[in-house]
């Protein structure tokens, strides 16, 4: 398992950085949050390993595109050319350390962090736990989601449930068969929702079709829903 990426970095050299920060961190504040010394160690132990694959990739990866180069210029270059030297081998000793589940158990020590009765979000910011919320999209990004059925209890109703994507309100629009144009019917703050319609021809059912779209601020914005059919009934 992997920690979650709201606080976690998601490529290594990254990761490397954070362990070394969140390591360091802890072992000056274990104790003012209720760990063991031996907590601070076995977590130290844990990071350190991080760092130290984190730099034999940097030096695999460097050597490989050496080598790469290497083939390139031995084989491809004309007769005669100079010929290059064979990357050395990369040097690092082989990493020695704590058994695994590494990653697991940071996962564990920053959920009890977390709860510690002194735990702080300065602490959490110096340790960098603090959970980052992915970046919304601009409401000009969101579409809604929208079901539509029949409700055979109000004559003419049909009734909606859309995703509002955290806006207060949305849309109901329609288009009938006789316009190409979409109109208002309704307008809602609840994910589902009653429309009630007035008849093209009154005493025969009707098909339209249905679509939510946002409002903010009193303003249509997003993207407009897919569109659905329902027919409602006299």
């Amino acid at each position: 398992m992997v920690p979650s990426s709201t606080y976690f970095p998601t490529n290594m050299v990254e990761r490397a950085a954070w362990c070394g920060n969140f390591s360091t961190q802890f072992t000056d504040n274990a104790v003012a949050l209720g760990f063991s010394v031996g907590d601070a160690t076995a977590n130290a132990a844990d990071c350190a390993l991080v760092v130290s694959l984190s730099s034999i990739m940097i030096q695999l990866d460097a050597y490989a595109s050496a080598v790469r180069q290497y083939r390139t210029l031995v084989l491809e270059s004309l007769d005669g050319s100079v010929t290059p030297t064979f990357p050395d081998n990369p040097s690092y000793s082989n990493p020695s350390g704590p058994d695994a589940g590494v990653y697991d158990r940071i996962d564990k020590l920053v959920r009890r962090i977390r709860v510690s009765p002194t735990y702080t979000p300065e602490i959490g910011a110096l340790l960098g736990i603090l959970p980052v919320s992915p970046d919304r999209p601009p409401v000009s990004e969101l579409k809604p989601e929208i079901t539509v059925v029949d409700d055979a209890t109000v004559p003419y109703s049909f009734t909606m449930k859309a995703t509002r994507l955290g806006m207060p309100f949305y849309q109901v629009q329609v288009q009938r068969s006789s316009s190409p144009a979409w109109v208002e019917a309704s307008q809602s703050s609840t994910a589902s929702h009653t429309v009630t319609l007035t008849p093209t021809t009154p005493g025969q059912p009707e098909r339209v079709l249905v679509r939510a779209v946002l409002i903010q601020n009193g303003e249509l914005d997003g993207i407009p829903s897919d569109p659905a059919y329902v027919t409602v009934n006299p």
